[in-house]
């Protein structure tokens, strides 16, 4: 009873968290877009990793897809920050309202979707790095 009052209140503690208005950042105009896909794929990773799919090759694929993102929408880490905190959140929420046994199925789909996506990410990132290698 202890561990799931415990996992109540941590996750009170990040909705009201995730409540408190957010520092803006002017010059940001794609901030928005970009914003976006990092709480996508930081919710994908947490339906993986709920879905114990989380792999070496899962979890590589997230972090390089995260440097990714990060370095193309230039988002300052607060940011970055908050979008996690809302991606957990929205996982979390969902693996709740999924029941006793329903999320069986989620795992089926969005689990195993969002698992290949972050081994065929990691997997064209590695091509790529290979084809970057030039040889004396």
């Amino acid at each position: 009873m202890q561990v799931r009052t415990h996992r109540f209140g941590l996750l009170a503690s990040i909705v009201v968290l995730a409540a408190l208005p957010r520092p803006g950042r002017p010059g940001h105009a794609d901030s928005g877009s970009w914003g976006a896909e990092i709480k996508q794929v930081v919710y994908m990773y947490n339906v993986a990793e709920y879905c114990g799919l989380n792999t070496f090759e899962v979890y590589d694929g997230y972090r390089r897809e995260m440097r990714h993102l990060t370095r193309q929408g230039r988002l300052p880490e607060s940011t970055v920050r908050w979008l996690r905190i809302d991606g957990i959140v929205a996982a979390d929420l969902e693996y709740d309202n999924r029941g006793l046994g329903g999320f069986r199925n989620w795992c089926r789909t969005e689990g195993l979707d969002a698992a290949r996506h972050f081994q065929t990410f990691r997997d064209a990132q590695l091509a790529a790095e290979r084809d970057q290698v030039v040889l004396p």
